[in-house]
């Protein structure tokens, strides 16, 4: 057992491909060791785990989904999940979405360890639909040691829900600026990579729209999309009646996307709320992308915009406006010197403000807060 303190992280399933960001948080741990907990696992992202510390709490009950009912609606946390996880001999627990912070409540209480829940985005972005909702998210907010939003724009968000401010710690994840960095080999003059979910949210559908006008101006341009969801058929169908060359890679490894991000000539990002007002909070896919000298086209939708310098690391534009996004990306795609202005800069943004190992220091420090 390792002579640091552990730290638990706490996520319903441990972790679907999207949620690269928590594996990468807890692998530059330095000072803590991070023991992954959750109901089950996900195979989707067991790629981003190999070597690290899980404990499967499905693996240590007769019947998890009962025990898992009662976790969350009587609030008793089994004896037997509460043996497995003392065994870590934990020092603090964090919890991953606001949907997981009640139930980590639990455990955190009956071990007597300090909770730290991380909110990211729909958890509280989309609004509570009902007062019984709104009352749990109150509740979760008083059980938290702390609270740390992603972004500005989460914080926001936190406020108008409820959450008391003293309580709130505005802290980017950061990215692994070692791991994510230009190659030596040049980069595509026409590719537009997109990575990411296909569905609402993402605003894949505005990114269609745009690349058909910008290969009327670079009729080489073409589109990577690096990801899969419900929406893929449509937008499939709308770049082909579009005459928009698209690859539609599927859900990719890290080392995948790690090679499209030193590959491509732009990344583009042209997220907006969905119907239900669910908005992003910080992609870290952003970070990862400037890391790898890579310019980015993003919307300005939620917490976008905050770690892209306009017009030096990239560009901004209003969610949904396909006529900016398209002329952003022509003018990249059309002018190399400017694509390696940006290049350098978004790395060099990258390591001077969002690195991950000195990001997750600042949070081993607020671990140490909330012990203490």
């Amino acid at each position: 057992m390792s002579d640091r303190p552990t730290a638990i992280v706490f996520r319903k399933r441990i972790l679907p491909w999207s949620e690269t960001f928590i594996a990468a948080q807890s692998g530059a741990m330095a000072r803590y060791a991070p023991v992954l907990v959750g109901y089950s696992r996900d195979p989707s992202g067991a790629a981003y785990l190999v070597g690290r510390p899980q404990l499967l709490l499905s693996e240590h009950s007769w019947f998890p989904a009962l025990d898992k009912f009662l976790l969350k609606s009587a609030g008793r946390a089994p004896g037997r999940w509460l043996r497995a996880i003392a065994a870590t001999r934990p020092t603090v627990l964090h919890a991953h979405f606001g949907s997981s912070a009640l139930p980590a409540s639990r455990i955190a209480r009956a071990l007597q360890v300090p909770l730290v829940v991380t909110y990211h985005g729909m958890d509280i972005t989309v609004r509570a639909r009902t007062e019984a909702e709104a009352q749990r998210r109150r509740a979760a907010f008083a059980a938290a040691d702390r609270v740390i939003a992603v972004s500005r724009f989460i914080k926001e968000a936190l406020l108008a829900a409820g959450c008391p401010e003293a309580k709130i710690t505005l802290h980017y994840i950061g990215v692994d600026t070692t791991r994510f960095a230009p190659a030596a080999e040049p980069r595509s003059a026409t590719e537009v990579l997109f990575v990411g979910r296909l569905v609402e949210k993402k605003g894949v559908i505005h990114l269609v729209r745009a690349m058909a006008e910008v290969r009327r101006a670079v009729p080489g341009a073409t589109l990577l999309v690096a990801g899969d969801g419900p929406l893929r058929e449509g937008l499939a169908q709308e770049a082909a009646q579009r005459g928009v060359p698209a690859q539609w890679l599927g859900v990719q490894t890290p080392a995948q996307v790690q090679a499209l991000m030193r590959r491509a000539a732009v990344l583009a990002g042209p997220s907006i709320a969905d119907h239900r007002g669910n908005a992003e909070g910080l992609p870290i896919t952003f970070l990862e992308a400037q890391a790898s000298g890579l310019p980015l086209v993003v919307s300005t939708s939620g917490g976008t915009g905050e770690g892209v310098i306009h017009g030096t690391t990239g560009y901004l534009f209003t969610p949904g406006d396909e006529a900016a996004l398209a002329g952003h990306l022509t003018a990249l795609l059309q002018d190399a010197g400017l694509r390696e202005r940006m290049s350098a800069a978004a790395r060099a943004h990258m390591v001077a403000e969002f690195d991950l190992a000195r990001q997750t220091a600042k949070l081993e420090t607020l671990y140490d807060e909330v012990r203490a």
